[in-house]
């Protein structure tokens, strides 16, 4: 991953993880944090916050609000991320809007992808967020 993950570098190390989501547990509701989530058993719901991180356990059925999106596990739903990351473990089905996607090879996608809405994904957010 080499150059690529040195983007998610400054990221990762300005947000810490806030809220974690261990394998094993199925969470159904809205969860919001000013930090980063990191889900790696069930999630179902909406997700509001800088960073998000579903790992390669994770089972996610959400709407997603954020700056930067990190998949290596399954997720359905809405996305609406400043960047998405979609590692090759990563399965997505839904609508995404990102202004920065990455995709590795072995990624698997299907749906509806939006990228470069020029600032929308940003406008989203911070409409969420204020």
């Amino acid at each position: 991953m080499g150059k690529l993950w040195r983007k998610f570098d400054p990221v990762f190390a300005r947000y810490p993880v806030d809220v974690f989501f261990p394998q094993g547990v199925f969470f159904d509701g809205e969860v919001e944090s000013a930090s980063l989530i990191r889900v790696e058993g069930e999630v179902r719901g909406s997700i509001r916050c800088p960073v998000v991180v579903f790992a390669a356990t994770s089972k996610a059925t959400v709407e997603v609000a954020s700056r930067c999106l990190y998949i290596e596990g399954y997720c359905r739903g809405v996305f609406r991320s400043d960047m998405l990351y979609l590692a090759p473990s990563g399965h997505v089905e839904g609508e995404i809007h990102t202004e920065t996607l990455y995709i590795e090879d072995g990624a698997r996608m299907r749906g509806r992808i939006c990228v470069g809405g020029h600032g929308e994904t940003h406008a989203a957010w911070e409409a969420l967020t204020s």
